[in-house]
């Protein structure tokens, strides 16, 4: 076995154990199902183990033999991408950022070896994605800072073909996951801040504490509200594909391609309609208050699901009536805008009105 960087082969951890067979030399290329073992490793463990995983990683990131080097460099790229805010929380400290450059020389080479190209990619990722889309953004800083450094050292990043990530978009959270997924956070932040232990550090710990104590309830989020808007982007999709239906070209018989991004549209709604089913059968008895929103917006999807597959298949006159006769009396308004964060009623829309709206508004959504 591939001996680690720091520890004798006799007193090895579980962790080390795992990361060491992941960057086994042995290996021709990355292995993701060890990836993954690490990765749940990490989290379900939690505690001070997503710190002991990334500044392991690193170092194996600076090992002499380079395949060695691009397989942790794998690694690290796999856990930011499963094991959430904990992790990205580590990637973010300047211990792991300094160990992870330590090799670049003070000037650029003009030619950059593979590890420090894959190196440079993974901080231009991190500063493109996480940095900007997180929620916890604010507390990922050090990424950004290490990104202009290198900049201002004269260091390239490469602009990478993005595509556009609209699984994203389908990861729609009820509140209690919201509020979850915040308490998960806080106890790593507090978990890192106690471990630096700096005056400053200690005092934000004090105050987290009393935040997950529920010492003060009026500051806690409204995690309904939080819920209600992430129910609200899959609204904008449906707006989006029934849009897009609208403005076919029926005398055409326009047909659409597998894979294009309307066939995508309809997949995060496919994917999004069992979680959304899910959630009805929960508040029957626990949120009777959202019942309503969440048996319309499943309406809604079945619809213009229905229309998609009717066009799919040729069928221009069931796909041309998007409403069924028992809704048919109900405005093309209302069911097109199921949550209204306003008590004022709606104001009524023809139908002509609803889908004359521009196609180019597709660029607005992406």
């Amino acid at each position: 076995m591939l001996s680690t960087p720091t520890t004798p082969w006799f007193k090895v951890s579980q962790l080390e154990v795992l990361v060491t067979r992941a960057c086994d030399p042995s290996l021709l290329e990355p292995n993701y199902a060890l990836h993954l073992e690490v990765a749940d490793y990490i989290n379900t463990k939690k505690a001070n183990t997503p710190r002991e995983a990334s500044m392991l990683i690193a170092r194996f990131a600076n090992h002499r033999n380079p395949h060695i080097s691009v397989l942790a460099l794998s690694l690290i790229d796999t856990l930011v991408q499963t094991c959430g805010y904990p992790f990205h929380l580590q990637i973010s400290t300047k211990e792991f950022l300094n160990e992870l450059v330590r090799r670049f020389p003070e000037r650029p080479p003009p030619f950059p070896g593979p590890v420090m190209s894959r190196i440079l990619d993974l901080i231009h990722g991190w500063k493109e994605g996480i940095c900007a889309e997180s929620r916890w953004r604010d507390d990922l800083g050090n990424i950004r800072d290490m990104h202009r450094l290198l900049t201002f050292k004269g260091y390239r990043f490469r602009d990478l073909p993005r595509q556009p990530d609209l699984s994203d978009s389908m990861n729609i959270k009820s509140a209690d996951e919201l509020e979850m997924e915040d308490r998960e956070a806080q106890s790593a932040k507090l978990q890192e801040l106690i471990r630096r232990g700096t005056p400053r550090d200690l005092a934000a710990a004090q105050e987290l504490m009393k935040a997950l104590a529920g010492a003060n309830p009026d500051a806690k989020p409204d995690y309904r509200s939080q819920a209600l808007t992430e129910l609200s982007k899959l609204e904008a999709k449906v707006v989006l594909l029934n849009e897009m239906l609208d403005n076919v070209d029926t005398s055409r018989r326009e047909k659409f391609a597998s894979g294009d991004v309307y066939d995508q549209v309809a997949n995060i709604l496919e994917s999004a309609r069992p979680k959304l089913q899910k959630w009805i059968s929960d508040a029957e008895t626990d949120d009777p208050e959202s019942l309503d929103i969440f048996l319309q917006m499943n309406d809604q999807i079945n619809i213009v699901l229905d229309r998609f597959e009717a066009f799919k298949k040729g069928d221009y006159v069931t796909s041309s009536n998007p409403i069924p006769a028992e809704l048919a009396g109900t405005s093309t308004r209302n069911e097109l805008s199921l949550i209204d964060f306003d008590d004022s009623a709606p104001s009524h829309t023809s139908s002509s009105g609803a889908s004359s709206h521009p196609v180019d508004e597709l660029a607005d959504l992406f």
